[in-house]
């Protein structure tokens, strides 16, 4: 399986002499692995499969503090109003948003580069944008110039991004640059920008900031936000608001808000 992630396709004649067992063998495994989901078997090899590439990864990132990405999200619908315009940003934590919407509201407008998220707001009947883009295999997102444009076009009340990592030099991060360009088009086409975090992602600098500190209308995080960036968000009048991890998911008011 990692062979196949780095390679993105493997041949059994490969992966025999690569382990030095039989073909036959090789074959079986593929099979078993086939099974679970984990691969598509093709003529004399394997690929990828929807799920391998979906489920295997965004899903188990998923689980990765996810009672802090639910409260976040409970947290962020106080800033969600009937009839809004809005925009979700892809990533687990704005995927926890989103299914945190669902029966909440009768209508919005919702314009999203994340697959997941379309696919979990169909339900609930919304208008819904899926900008157009290239798709990040694992996260199925929609990146680059053709999702830039598309947001381009467009005017939402607020907008609602994810981070890959926050410091106090940097900003906001991702390890994208095409993904750092997407975030900077939903900021620019939104009247308010959020940012969904969950604690873990203080202190962390990736490749590309896409938004300073102080150019976020608000960040949202739970109460492991390290000391020394509430203490530096209160000093610099950057806003933020750290949720209740016993707040009941009906409780919609905003919570703690420092500013």
């Amino acid at each position: 399986m990692q062979r196949l992630e780095s390679e993105g396709n493997i041949k059994v004649e490969d992966l025999a002499d690569r382990f030095e067992v039989s073909q036959v063998t090789i074959r079986k495994d593929l099979n078993a692995l086939e099974e679970q989901g984990l691969l598509q078997r093709t003529y004399g090899g394997a690929i990828f499969s929807h799920r391998s590439q979906f489920n295997n990864s965004f899903l188990e990132k998923l689980q990765i503090q996810a009672s802090q990405k639910q409260v976040i999200a409970q947290g962020a619908l106080a800033y969600i109003h009937e009839g809004d315009s809005i925009v979700l940003d892809a990533g687990s934590t704005t995927l926890s948003l989103a299914q945190a919407m669902i029966g909440k509201f009768r209508y919005l407008f919702v314009i999203t580069n994340s697959v997941p998220v379309a696919l979990e707001l169909s339900k609930a009947g919304y208008e819904i944008l899926l900008v157009g883009g290239q798709v990040r295999s694992h996260s199925l997102a929609l990146i680059g110039p053709a999702a830039v444009k598309t947001l381009e076009g467009y005017h939402a009340d607020r907008a609602f991004l994810g981070t890959s990592g926050i410091t106090l030099s940097h900003g906001h991060s991702t390890p994208n640059p095409l993904d750092a360009e997407v975030k900077q088009a939903m900021m620019r086409s939104a009247d308010e920008s959020y940012v969904l975090a969950d604690s873990t992602k203080f202190g962390h600098a990736c490749l590309t900031t896409f938004a300073r500190l102080a150019e976020i209308h608000l960040t949202i995080t739970d109460f492991g936000m390290p000391t020394e960036f509430t203490e530096a968000f209160t000093k610099r009048g950057i806003r933020f608001q750290i949720v209740n991890l016993e707040q009941a998911p009906e409780d919609r008011e905003p919570l703690a808000e420092a500013i």
